[in-house]
């Protein structure tokens, strides 16, 4: 296994029988594995659940060979039935990704083709993204509460938001927490320039998925945002637009950001000769035929390139985190039940919270930036229509979803590109 570049933690938790994995045979999956097993994580048996036979089989092959090389107490399992996978799975880690990376390269590459910036997870891309992948797991979410209602759901799929709340309004699922990375990195980051462990530092930070703010950081108690804007101000960190930063005194997501700078974002994607998702494409072959080698139990450095570091810093920590008393702070999306009394009682919302075997419980000292305000309302309720849009097989839902969302800046071209993408991928089903 490739040396970690944080800390080990070594979690003391009782003993998980059954994690599920929706999405198990991603190339990605073996660097979830090396997490728990250097973590020491205590789990009998992971269930990888899979569409693609093929690729299942050799993700499935070298994830054993590799915890046999380690001598780690772990039993691997593939499947190609959901059902199967599910039952009696205490976590399901829905790692799924519809139509894997040719899909994302249509969902980041399409809109541009109409002055649109393309992401997978918001915009006119997350409307495509969502239009092939609620069905999927709303389908997925009605299996899940008929044979498996009490297990806990980590969503890691895209458009993460649009999909806790499809899973939680449609599905009748009650234990959905979706995650994000953006908080967390900048979690690290900003440790590092106070020179304090990542524990010491709590991250207030509200917003719908990946389009949000952090609005106040404290260490040991203490508000430090001030002086956290006045450190920034004086390094040149990539992940921080220290002019936006300044003018806000909050820290935004890197949506937010994209989204206060959308002309110059949309340039540097006109201007790409490789959009990310091609790379990843490229680089899963390259995995799959490495993956194949029957001598090869570690992991490549190739996967090491997109810097998975979500499972060591999120998904770990939240799994122990669920089997724990005592209870840890992570910044989940989950359903809002008045939460923020802004948004609406049954959407997702992001916030940070404590959670612990017995729950979670929401940890929000602070409140949502009234100059934002309008414009998370704004995508929060086009995340709703794309939703309904997609549930109901509504034409007029879609319209409506794409004429008024942030990253959309007329009607007329929301009409071309949804007008557009039904005629070019033949759509029928829309009414």
């Amino acid at each position: 296994m490739k040396k970690k570049e944080v800390q080990q933690q070594y979690y003391n938790t009782k003993m998980i029988t059954r994690l599920a994995v929706l999405g198990g045979s991603s190339v990605y999956i073996p660097v979830f594995l090396s997490a728990l097993m250097q973590n020491n994580v205590r789990i009998k048996e992971i269930v990888l659940v899979g569409k693609n036979t093929e690729k299942l089989n050799i993700v499935s092959s070298f994830c054993k060979r590799m915890v046999d090389n380690i001598g780690y107490p772990l039993q691997i399992k593939e499947t190609t039935s959901i059902e199967t996978g599910i039952e009696k799975a205490q976590i399901i880690l829905s790692h799924i990704r519809v139509g894997g990376f040719l899909a994302r390269i249509d969902y980041e590459k399409r809109p541009v083709n109409y002055d649109l910036i393309g992401d997978e997870s918001f915009g006119a891309g997350s409307f495509l993204n969502a239009f092939y992948t609620i069905p999927v797991m709303l389908e997925i979410g009605k299996k899940i509460s008929s044979i498996n209602p009490t297990a806990h759901i980590i969503n890691m799929t895209n458009p993460m938001g649009l999909v806790v709340e499809t899973l939680t309004r449609f599905a009748g699922l009650n234990h959905v927490i979706g995650i994000c990375e953006t908080s967390t990195s900048y979690k690290r980051i900003i440790s590092q320039l106070f020179n304090v462990s990542e524990k010491h530092i709590h991250i207030q930070y509200i917003g719908l998925y990946h389009l949000g703010a952090i609005c106040d950081v404290y260490l040991n108690g203490k508000s430090i945002m001030m002086e956290l804007i006045d450190k920034l101000e004086k390094e040149n960190i990539p992940s921080f637009d220290n002019e936006i930063i300044s003018n806000f005194n909050v820290i935004p997501s890197r949506a937010l950001n994209i989204f206060l700078r959308k002309s110059d974002y949309l340039k540097e994607q006109k201007k790409k000769s490789q959009f990310r998702s091609e790379l990843l494409y490229e680089h899963e072959s390259k995995i799959l035929s490495i993956y194949k080698d029957r001598q090869v139990s570690t992991i490549p450095d190739v996967v090491y390139e997109r810097n998975p570091s979500w499972y060591d810093e999120i998904i770990i920590p939240l799994i122990c985190a669920l089997q724990q008393h005592r209870p840890e702070e992570h910044i989940v999306c989950i359903p809002n039940k008045d939460y923020l009394s802004e948004f609406p009682f049954d959407t997702s919302v992001e916030i940070p919270c404590e959670i612990n075997n017995k729950g979670l419980k929401p940890s929000i000292h602070t409140k949502l930036p009234e100059v934002f305000r309008g414009l998370l309302l704004t995508a929060k309720e086009s995340d709703r229509l794309m939703i309904e849009a997609i549930v109901n097989k509504s034409y007029n839902y879609a319209l409506k979803a794409l004429a008024i969302n942030p990253f959309i800046d007329s009607f007329s071209k929301a009409k071309l590109f949804l007008d557009e993408f039904i005629q070019t991928k033949r759509i029928e089903w829309f009414k």
